[in-house]
């Protein structure tokens, strides 16, 4: 009777991960591909105190296609990309 017990708790467990896992990649998969259109873009920034203009609002959508055709793993961070920085030159006396 115990071992029932046991292989419930298991399998639980193994359902409640596996559907948090399933369900993230479906997630994330529908909100990449969704499109938004200009008038939903502005709303949004309206709603957080912004006016945007239409050049802030091509660069708004430039940045969600961006940021939707590489979306964030599920854990840990991005993956830098190499860019060379330059450091400005300090002053001489």
């Amino acid at each position: 009777m115990t071992m029932q017990w046991v292989f419930l708790a298991i399998g639980l467990v193994v359902g409640l991960v596996g559907g948090f896992f399933g369900g993230a990649w479906f997630l994330r998969r529908s909100m990449s591909k969704m499109q938004w259109e200009d008038k939903d873009i502005a709303q949004m920034a309206k709603r957080m105190g912004m006016n945007l203009n239409p050049r802030q609002l091509q660069m708004v959508k430039q940045q969600m296609k961006k940021t939707s055709e590489t979306p964030a793993p599920l854990f840990g961070k991005r993956k830098k990309t190499k860019t060379t920085k330059t450091t400005p030159q300090a002053k001489k006396r």
